[in-house]
């Protein structure tokens, strides 16, 4: 039983000690309500006009570099000048010459037409003369003819 008597006197000891604790908490909260806290903001709108002021001219500053990056991308080209005048010309000049040689071509195969058509016409004025100089030959040239003509048809 003494024991019980130690920890009964123990839990008396610390439930006094709680109630001092509980006594001086509701002193120190009435303290705290009797202070009146009002922060400073002259000093934070202050901080945050020039932060502010400071964003606006980086703001401004990026703006205009974009601006500027924009009007030379605009002015770039993908091929300088020059090379586009050298590829005109390259063009133009290759235009010329498959005319003219074009031109020539026709010209060229027109002649060569006209040539055998001449040539033609002078070999059977040729070989009228000849065979109305030679009959016989005349005979023999149109059986071998005829037999031309048939050994055709039998194909």
């Amino acid at each position: 039983m003494a024991k019980l008597d130690e920890i009964a006197e123990l839990l008396t000891e610390e439930i006094r000690s709680f109630g001092s604790w509980v006594e001086q908490l509701k002193e120190l909260l009435k303290n705290i309500d009797d202070l009146r806290f009002e922060p400073e903001t002259p000093g934070m709108e202050q901080l945050l006009n020039n932060h502010h002021s400071k964003l606006k001219v980086i703001t401004e500053a990026q703006n205009s570099a974009l601006n500027e990056i924009i009007a030379n991308i605009k002015k770039s080209r993908w091929t300088p000048k020059w090379e586009v005048v050298i590829i005109y010309v390259v063009m133009l000049s290759n235009i010329i010459a498959f005319s003219y040689f074009g031109y020539h071509f026709i010209k060229f195969e027109r002649q060569k037409e006209a040539a055998y058509l001449r040539g033609r016409e002078e070999s059977m004025i040729k070989a009228r003369a000849y065979f109305d100089d030679h009959p016989i030959i005349l005979k023999d040239y149109q059986k071998w003819l005829r037999k031309q003509d048939s050994t055709i048809n039998q194909k």
